[in-house]
């Protein structure tokens, strides 16, 4: 009963985290004109103003549009072709080209800024792999494998730890610090158990918290569900995507309502970053499965050692360069793509129409890396571009709003000795420090302190002094000056409409306190700030919601976090990396290009796990579920015979 409440619990507390970098990991298209506007990078990034007629030249030209993780690694994997057999374009809306909204800047103050601070999990093996192949060391980008506290509307819920330290990197708040809390005795027996058994036993619950003993035993009836759905299952989809989150563990599992409001509640708005019942049940069970369920350790986050433009993608983007065949363009928002041959032309291939016709571009292939929303607006504005796209339901597709808020603080007394981060000091408030000793990183659910604009909002509170080394204390700082906050909302529509951003930061300190409940810092102490309204800019992954395969039709593929979600286990920035090397695999064939663009395979499912689908495969096959085709727990089909439902 303990353990099975962690399958929804701290299998996913780590996680929640974790959608501060989906902030970026949808490759939006749309997003860059809700930011302050950074200069234009030079003309260096351009690599050749040569004739866009294909015909005129023997190269095979690919259009990759998005410039996030899902379009360079679709453009990284095309470029591995020899170089005299393709061209690669990249476009992407933003100035910056080079990362879209995973780009950063810096404040009016000349401090550094981005779009939410990035989370890599320990199964983000493609990430790692395409990090790796820049030329880049883990350890110079990514700091220690970090613990997390989940904090919901009643307050602190739970600390969890890193599972499987190891191969982390050295740090005064390292995981290995965390380890050392918990027993020995525990620790053996928790590498005896499977996930996330084991994260249950080891991790540390508030005992304050609300939740009772039948609370936890409620979450058993999970356990159908979890058996039953198929991350990688195309059917499995199909019957979990039709049916809300909500719908799913308050009928179908039968979960308390008091499991459901402290530990499942906070987690999908920080997951699929939705309340329950606007997010698909498949949705919340991938969440679960990728970040709890796949592997021992599954949770363990690093977090970037700075700004994700400096650590990875100026590199990545000079790699690609220096290739020689490949173009990166910001300030490039496509309107539309249309095939030559619908035009009666005399030629095959693609035509990709720029900034409302200022540039036109002929190609052989093309690969979409936007956001479904960006999708949309493209399809919707070209009839043409909806014809060649075919029926993908792109108008359901719906995005989440994001705020990122990074507020300079005057310091405070330096406290020292704390856990968790690259780092192990700061200078922020000492009641803050204090509440956050354990990690840098605060995982919170909505209705934070009755906060009106927070009612449905979820989010995170990072320490930046402890995690990035541009702002730590112990590590040649920048500006010594100051210490740094940030905190990442989610579905935060309320927050973005608020024009006034000293109203902003005001909230968020007025959050920042109430979920800590410290000490609410006074706005006089902020001596600068960003505040980044990203409308629309993460995938919303609702009931319904469209999945497109990677291949549309020869020569067209598409990439990104919310593309072929039944196909390899992965979410947000692994799915983007992932589904972009599988999009550029799938023109290599079209076009005949002797380019690497395989991918690792997601972890198998664990033995236990295994076993369970097995059962649960069979009793599909003897006994259907009715309705909605989801097995319910023993006691919420009672209560459905109880109620004439059934």
């Amino acid at each position: 009963m303990w353990n099975a409440k962690f399958l929804l619990g701290v299998g996913s507390v780590l996680h929640l985290a974790h959608h501060a970098s989906a902030f970026v990991a949808s490759d939006r298209q749309s997003r860059c004109a809700q930011m302050p506007t950074p200069p234009t990078p030079p003309q260096a990034l351009s690599m050749t103003n040569d004739d866009d007629d294909v015909s005129s030249v023997k190269k095979k030209r690919v259009v990759v549009i998005g410039g996030g993780w899902a379009g360079f690694s679709a453009a990284d994997a095309l470029a591995t072709a020899p170089a005299d057999s393709v061209e690669i374009v990249v476009l992407d809306a933003s100035p910056r080209g080079a990362g879209g909204l995973a780009g950063s800047w810096t404040t009016k103050g000349g401090r550094p800024v981005e779009a939410g601070v990035h989370g890599f999990w320990r199964e983000y093996r493609n990430t790692f792999a395409a990090i790796e192949r820049i030329g880049l060391d883990l350890d110079d980008v990514l700091g220690p494998y970090s613990p997390s506290v989940l904090v919901s509307k009643s307050g602190r819920v739970a600390l969890a730890p890193v599972l499987a330290a190891g191969d982390d990197a050295e740090g005064s708040g390292s995981s290995r610090q965390m380890m050392n809390l918990f027993s020995s005795p525990l620790e053996s027996l928790a590498e005896l158990l499977p996930p996330p058994l084991d994260v249950a036993l080891v991790s540390e619950f508030n005992p304050s918290s609300p939740l009772t003993v039948v609370d936890r035993v409620s979450a058993v009836g999970l356990l159908g569900a979890w058996a039953d759905f198929g991350q990688e299952d195309k059917a499995s989809w199909d019957i979990y995507n039709k049916v809300s989150a909500e719908e799913l563990f308050l009928k179908k599992a039968g979960v308390t309502k008091g499991l459901y409001d402290e530990l499942v509640q906070p987690l999908l708005h920080v997951l699929p970053m939705c309340p329950g019942y606007d997010c698909s049940a498949a949705a919340a069970l991938s969440c679960f499965h990728v970040f709890a369920l796949q592997s021992k350790g599954a949770f363990d986050v690093r977090w970037c050692r700075g700004g994700i433009t400096e650590k990875i993608f100026d590199p990545w983007a000079k790699k690609l360069l220096e290739r020689g065949t490949v173009d990166i363009r910001g300030s490039s928002r496509v309107s539309s793509v249309t095939q030559l041959s619908d035009k009666g032309a005399d030629k095959n291939g693609f035509e990709v129409v720029v900034n409302d016709g200022q540039d036109k571009i002929q190609c052989d292939g093309v690969i979409f890396a936007v956001g479904g929303v960006s999708m949309g607006k493209i399809v919707a504005a070209s009839t043409e571009t909806g014809e060649l796209m075919g029926s993908q339901g792109f108008e359901r597709s719906r995005g989440v709003t994001c705020v990122a808020i990074r507020l300079f603080l005057r310091p405070d007394t330096t406290t020292k000795g704390l856990l968790g981060g690259k780092h192990g000091s700061t200078q922020l408030p000492r009641d803050m420090a204090r509440a956050m000793k354990d990690t840098p990183v605060v995982v919170c659910g909505p209705d934070i302190g009755s906060i009106p604009e927070l009612k449905e909002v979820g989010f995170c509170i990072y320490d930046l002094q402890r995690m990035q080394d541009q702002f730590a204390i112990d590590h040649a700082p920048s500006d010594p000056n100051v210490a740094v906050v940030e905190v990442d909302f989610f579905r935060a529509d309320s927050i973005a409409s608020m024009s006034d951003d000293d109203e902003v930061a005001a909230l968020t300190l007025k959050a920042i306190a109430k979920a800590l409940g410290t000490k609410e810092i006074d706005p006089s102490q902020v001596v600068d700030k960003s505040v980044v309204r990203a409308r629309d800019a993460v995938s919303h992954f609702a009931p319904n919601a469209p999945f497109p395969d990677v291949r549309i039709k020869e020569g067209i593929s598409m990439a990104g976090d919310w593309i072929d979600r039944r196909g390899h286990a992965s979410w947000s920035t692994e799915k983007s990396v992932v589904t972009g090397r599988q999009a550029a695999a799938s023109i290599a064939k079209d076009l005949g290009l002797d380019c690497k663009a395989g991918t690792i395979p997601a972890a198998p499912d664990t033995t236990e796990l295994s076993v369970l689908r097995s059962v649960a495969s069979k009793l599909r096959a003897a006994v259907p579920p009715p309705g909605s085709g989801i097995p319910p727990s023993p006691w919420a089909y009672a209560r459905e015979v109880l109620d004439g439902s059934r």
